[in-house]
């Protein structure tokens, strides 16, 4: 069975499609609003298919009109969790993958939360373009300043937390902002080469951006470009790696297996409740009777999930879902790492 998942891009577009092309994401899995292209995890019969069209939403097309202005990142709600996926006990099988990953964590030794504010929004909010030749210029690095555009000064401001806290920065000069974040590496995409196109910026002005962070939403300096032929300004966030930094990758233990038959995996771990623990659970299409669970020791909990039989019918293309879940732990999460059944990661609030 061929299993597809949807990532998001990196970027924060969206491609528009030739209609054959969008037919064909279709079929395969549900084209969403921040889907870039389609993992493929298991089976190659439609692999080169599925690498072409990876190929035609990552670096060729138009990019989907979206709203111009400085705050193009969505805010998270802190509210209530809507679960949907019921926990229960752990079943003997993921007792024995949770046994399995604690013993690769401790012998790898169990990671340190990492430290400092990660940003968890694109560094170039809404970015978006009106051409395929627009989209070129940018991803070669063919970007210029338009003669005699002048530049505000950069000067300090601060980051605004939705909790009410602030943290002073210093903000990046426009030009140095605008250098990290276009692109390098010039392509050739249907007969067009990117070296033939030049995107101008005609103006700058220091604005704000409402991004997602670690800390939670977040309010930060941004610069607001304009472009000649571009109706949406390019808006670049103003606060260095340094101070935002990307989002934290950990590394799997090693030595872990494959998650067996049977269980399922986490991506994310929503929140941390005093003795709840509300994070995502990834399942197929195919898969039915879910339930999360999590295992307790006295230096992690290890949390994750399984599923029942199978649907009867023929599935075919597997599209992979996510769905939140809460389990109660027996005593406060404490300092206690909270591990992935699947991968054997740190999972750090969202």
């Amino acid at each position: 069975m061929l299993r597809v998942a949807l990532l998001d891009p990196a970027d924060g577009g969206v491609d528009t499609l030739p209609m054959a092309t969008k037919a064909m994401a279709r079929r395969i899995g549900r084209l969403q609003p921040d889907t870039a292209c389609i993992r493929v995890k298991r089976g190659a019969a439609v692999g080169l298919a599925i690498v072409f069209l990876c190929a035609l939403l990552s670096a060729c097309g138009t990019e989907a009109a979206r709203a111009s202005g400085a705050s193009g990142a969505t805010a998270v709600s802190r509210g209530a969790v809507r679960t949907t996926v019921p926990s229960s006990p752990a079943s003997p099988a993921f007792r024995a993958r949770a046994d399995a990953v604690q013993r690769a964590v401790r012998a790898a030794g169990v990671p340190a939360p990492p430290s400092g504010i990660f940003l968890y929004s694109s560094r170039t909010p809404g970015l978006a373009f009106d051409t395929t030749e627009q989209k070129l210029a940018w991803s070669a690095g063919q970007v210029v300043l338009a003669p005699g555009i002048q530049l505000e000064a950069a000067g300090d401001s601060h980051l605004d937390f939705a909790d009410g806290s602030s943290l002073p920065v210093n903000v990046l000069g426009a030009r140095t902002a605008l250098a990290g974040q276009v692109g390098s590496t010039p392509s050739n995409c249907r007969g067009l080469a990117a070296a033939a196109y030049t995107l101008t910026v005609t103006s700058a002005s220091l604005r704000t951006a409402d991004v997602v962070t670690s800390r939670g939403p977040a309010t930060v300096p941004a610069w607001s470009f304009t472009a000649k032929g571009l109706s949406r300004s390019i808006v670049v966030i103003a606060v260095s790696n340094e101070v935002l930094k990307p989002r934290f990758a950990p590394v799997p233990p090693p030595g872990l297996a494959e998650l067996p038959l049977g269980l399922l995996g986490v991506d994310d771990l929503t929140r941390v409740e005093g003795n709840t623990l509300i994070f995502n659970v990834l399942y197929g299409g195919c898969e039915t009777d879910l339930h999360a669970h999590v295992v307790e020791f006295d230096d992690m909990v290890v949390v994750g999930g399984s599923y029942g039989p199978r649907r009867a019918d023929t599935c075919g293309l597997d599209v992979e879902h996510r769905s939140a879940a809460s389990v109660t732990l027996a005593t406060p999460l404490g300092d206690r790492a909270v591990i992935s059944a699947a991968t054997g990661v740190r999972l750090i609030p969202l």
